[in-house]
């Protein structure tokens, strides 16, 4: 984790690896060589959140894949990832659409627009003005909104 620590966006993200392996992970194999983790360790470990869970499953597979990748290269283990997605898992476990229906949140119907934001300008609050913003702007995520800078604004020609 401390070889990557520099590439994550903030120290939130970090402690989110730290917390899913501790949580999920070390009870399983915390304990085991990576040398010696297995496919069936890793399916063991997934199986019980794969459905219920299907978000932090992922995540926390790919994270396993991540940490197994490093020790490859330090040359702590040789052989195969056993917990790459691609040609390998994807033949045990059922694929996240296939366990997790994606539920996206309905759209204001267009003509309702004009109304809605004369009714969030008479409201006070940052995050009012960053959903203006985010509104005004098609910003689909909040980090658009929240990272945004003036420079990076005045750079795109988007004011």
């Amino acid at each position: 984790m401390e070889d990557n620590r520099a590439g994550w966006k903030n120290a939130k993200h970090a402690n989110q690896w730290a917390t899913t392996l501790e949580k999920y992970a070390y009870p399983h194999i915390g304990y085991t060589s990576v040398a010696d983790i297995t496919t069936k360790m890793i399916v063991d470990l997934l199986r019980p959140i794969w459905v219920e869970k299907a978000e932090a499953a992922n995540r926390l597979r790919g994270r396993i894949q991540t940490v197994l990748d490093w020790a490859k290269v330090q040359g702590f283990r040789s052989g195969d990832n056993p917990a790459i997605w691609q040609g390998h898992l994807d033949k045990i476990l059922p694929a996240r659409s296939k366990v997790s229906k994606i539920v996206h949140h309905p759209a204001i119907p267009y003509n309702d627009i004009p109304a809605f934001m004369k009714a969030l300008q008479l409201r006070d609050g940052l995050s009012i003005r960053a959903l203006e913003f985010a509104i005004l702007h098609a910003n689909r995520s909040s980090s658009e909104v929240r990272l945004e800078t003036w420079k990076k604004l005045i750079l795109r020609k988007n004011f």
